[in-house]
């Protein structure tokens, strides 16, 4: 097999079917320069010349993210290349169907369900959906499987196993399923956390701190990750024959329009990574190979050995900012004391947004979530209640408005607070902007979030799956943008002016 990876987790897979004749599938579709409204970046930013490339028999969507399904690199795709695409999706993404079709029109969409494998042109694929017992930002990903007579590759997209036992049990019975002369498993990794916390640091000393407590983390935590198949008599898929796993990057950052210098405040690279759990697993006597992807780099994956061919030829590398580690630098993130965007609303408005976040999509999901259980939460507090606190206005000008839910309350209700205690804050403009898709996931990282505080709000907003209704309107805006070729880096520029 041969594999173009065009960094972060896009990559495309040229393998042959069963019947001898090569198959390209794109994963995921990510090829624009900024993760629409995160304010955050791609790195490298690379454009496609279609002169080069013209075929692809498919693209597969693993889920909800705008750094996964890119409504402005789809439309280019489906406009220039010569024959349009199928597109695979993840089953958490059938309420997108319609939007597909009215924007892209492919000939074909299907819907991958959860460990169902489907004939594809003389391939098996297999989607696998990882069930957790607790809410994520990453709840929908379906992570991939591609296979022919005689290989595999398994890709886990932006998750992990961890310590899934169901998922490390099937992923041994799938790579033990055949004789595979050579098994392929792509580990995504994802940095992002811990750079976010090298700039929150006050000063150098505790950013090396922080680095060097990080790679401390990730030998105990890799370490954990091998010697757990034999402390709970679980099968390794880490011992199966001819697997090799290849590391790639998620390269997303910080824009460069922000401070250029910054990209030097980073942790381990990928090759480190590597290096790190390929020493850790021969000390536990795994013999599997290991190796890590360049970005813009065709591989040939060959007897279970990796080799570099060339750089993309298709692929124009507009900017590449590759910063060695530099810890010194003299930038730190300072909380941000106001919305995104610092600007009058219309409160009225606001307020009604808000007490529908609040008491039709919130509420439910915490008297439900045994996770974080509100109950506990009001136990354990000083107010026998649970508070959320909105901030109405401008950093200039604002009014706070407390929303509180205790044991003789229906749903939570405004109330005057008179000590300034809450669980956790948000400014309401910040969260109309989410409720309008004007803001994303990581957007609430450009506020340094009490550590001490659990940010229950945001992270059932995050929770995609619950929220379908608002990706809907998401997606159908960026797509209508992308028809009148509208660029997706439009705001995030006019953002940092």
């Amino acid at each position: 097999m041969k594999i173009d990876y065009l960094w972060h987790s896009e990559f495309m897979i040229h393998i042959k079917n069963n019947k001898d004749k090569t198959i390209s599938i794109l994963s995921d579709s990510w090829l624009s320069d900024f993760c629409t409204w995160d304010m955050m970046a791609r790195n490298p930013r690379i454009k496609i010349d279609y002169n080069k490339f013209k075929n692809l028999d498919a693209i597969f969507l693993s889920h909800s993210h705008l750094d996964h399904i890119d409504p402005y690199s789809l439309k280019e795709l489906f406009e220039n290349l010569e024959n349009k695409p199928d597109l695979l999706i993840s089953e958490t993404l059938s309420f997108l169907v319609p939007l597909f079709v009215k924007y892209l029109n492919p000939e074909k969409i299907i819907i991958l369900e959860s460990e169902k494998t489907i004939d594809y042109k003389w391939l098996k694929i297999t989607g696998l959906i990882y069930k957790n017992n607790f809410i994520t930002n990453e709840d929908d990903v379906m992570t991939l499987f591609i296979e022919n007579d005689e290989e595999i590759v398994y890709s886990d997209v932006d998750t992990e196993p961890g310590n899934n036992f169901e998922v490390l049990e099937y992923l041994y019975n799938k790579f033990e399923s055949k004789n595979y002369k050579q098994k392929i498993y792509l580990a995504t990794r994802n940095e992002l956390e811990w750079n976010l916390k090298l700039l929150d640091a006050k000063n150098s000393k505790e950013r090396k701190k922080i680095d060097s407590e990080y790679k401390a983390f990730r030998k105990d935590e890799i370490t954990r990750e091998y010697e757990k198949f034999e402390a709970e008599e679980v099968e390794s898929f880490y011992k199966s024959e001819n697997l090799t796993k290849i590391f790639i990057w998620q390269g997303i950052v910080f824009p460069k329009e922000i401070n250029e210098e910054i990209l030097a405040v980073n942790t381990m690279k990928l090759e480190a990574v590597k290096d790190i759990e390929e020493s850790i697993a021969r000390k536990n006597w795994y013999d599997l190979n290991f190796s890590y992807f360049e970005g813009w780099y065709s591989y040939q994956i060959e007897n279970n050995w990796v080799k570099k061919l060339w750089k993309i030829e298709y692929l124009e590398v507009n900017e590449f900012i590759n910063k060695k580690q530099n810890l010194d630098i003299d930038f730190y993130r300072k909380t941000k004391f106001s919305p995104q965007r610092n600007e009058k609303r219309d409160i009225e408005k606001q307020k009604q947004i808000i007490l529908d976040i609040i008491k039709n999509r919130f509420f439910p999901y915490a008297v439900a979530n045994l996770e974080l259980p509100l109950k506990d939460a009001i136990m354990e507090s000083i107010e026998k209640k649970y508070t959320i606190k909105v901030r109405y206005g401008t950093k200039e000008e604002f009014k706070d408005i407390y929303y509180t839910y205790d044991f003789g309350k229906l749903n939570f209700e405004a109330e005057n607070v008179e000590n300034d205690y809450y669980n956790e804050d948000y400014w309401a403009n910040d969260l109309e902007d989410f409720y309008e898709w004007k803001q994303e996931l990581y957007s609430n990282f450009l506020h340094k979030l009490d550590e001490n505080k659990s940010y229950r709000l945001w992270t059932f907003l995050w929770a995609n799956f619950l929220n379908n209704d608002l990706l809907y309107k998401k997606y159908d805006f960026h797509f209508s943008r992308a028809k009148d070729w509208k660029t997706s880096n439009e705001y995030v520029l006019n953002f940092y002016k």
